[in-house]
């Protein structure tokens, strides 16, 4: 699923860890000067999620903070 957010898309990519739950990943894209950029995040809180959904919604939530708070990276 990839999700629109202003000039930015923002797709969650919920990575299964050993314990079989999965942890929050997301991919960040944007248009730059005609070239599409692209970075990765991942959570580092520890935090992880039965649920590969959950994950999910959280990596949206991750890559929204990131954007408004200009960490996104370009």
């Amino acid at each position: 699923m990839i999700v629109p957010y202003g000039e930015y898309t923002l797709e969650p990519l919920p990575k299964k860890v050993r314990s079989g739950r999965y942890s929050v990943q997301v991919k960040i894209s944007r248009i730059v000067g005609g070239e599409r950029k692209s970075l990765r995040f991942s959570a580092d809180d520890g935090i992880h999620y039965i649920l590969e959904i959950e994950a999910a919604k959280e990596a949206v939530n991750l890559g929204k903070n990131l954007i408004d708070r200009g960490l996104a990276g370009f």
